[in-house]
């Protein structure tokens, strides 16, 4: 009989209780471990979405901006009025065989819909003047969206675009004279170097949260500092 009992013993209620609040406990552990990593992970991914888009982006401004040329000896590769929010120029994409004319693009960043736009315009003449160009773009090429204004390390905001013409530095030439925008035809003239910030934000994203800056910098292919004055030259 006392065998019988033993064999139906079974938890009291305090028992229950108790072994029912560590399981709670060890469950809200587990969550909360999850949440974390899904969150960690979720911002991995984000920052990582932003980082491919940016440096697409940057590697496509680059490649345009490297590709600037100038008309003939008297108009420049970057026209006046380029400021640090958009810039016009006119750049060679073909072999280089004189067969196709230069393009004119127009490189923007428009805070308002936070994007950054090619504006190409094309002309038939071979060689080309800045009047050559019509007035409507020929396409308009989507460069990046969902995309603002990086910062420096004092939380100030940087310009999407700066230009630098060279200066003499420790009796060596350097392009670091910054220009002041929007530059004249005189110091477009003179412009070796574009710096390019922005921040980009993961695709969707709503804040800046995940947000990464990218940066870069281009030098005039017709800037030549072993001149004797080393500012660009249309030659």
């Amino acid at each position: 009989m006392i065998a019988r009992l033993r064999q139906e013993q079974g938890f009291t209620v305090m028992e229950v209780l108790i072994a029912t609040l560590v399981g709670f406990v060890v469950l809200a552990a587990a969550m909360g471990l999850l949440e974390s990593t899904v969150k960690l992970n979720t911002g991995v991914m984000g920052k990582t979405d932003a980082m491919q888009r940016g440096r697409l982006a940057m590697d496509k401004i680059t490649q345009q901006l490297r590709s600037q040329v100038c008309l003939d000896l008297d108009n420049a590769a970057i026209p006046q009025g380029a400021t640090n929010t958009s810039v016009t120029f006119y750049a060679d994409f073909s072999s280089a065989d004189g067969k196709k004319p230069p393009q004119k693009r127009t490189l923007t960043f428009d805070p308002a819909t936070r994007s950054i736009t090619a504006s190409i315009y094309k002309t038939a003449v071979l060689k080309p003047l800045p009047t050559s160009y019509p007035a409507t773009p020929y396409a308009i090429d989507p460069v990046l969206e969902n995309v603002g204004l990086a910062k420096n390390s004092a939380g100030a905001d940087l310009p999407f675009l700066t230009y630098y013409a060279y200066q003499t530095v420790n009796g060596h030439p350097e392009p670091t004279q910054l220009l002041a925008t929007p530059l004249s035809k005189a110091a477009a003239a003179r412009v070796a170097r574009i710096d390019i910030n922005y921040s980009v934000r993961p695709t969707g994203a709503k804040n800046d949260k995940q947000a990464v800056s990218v940066s870069d910098q281009i030098v005039a292919r017709h800037a030549d500092p072993n001149l004797s004055v080393p500012d660009p030259a249309c030659v």
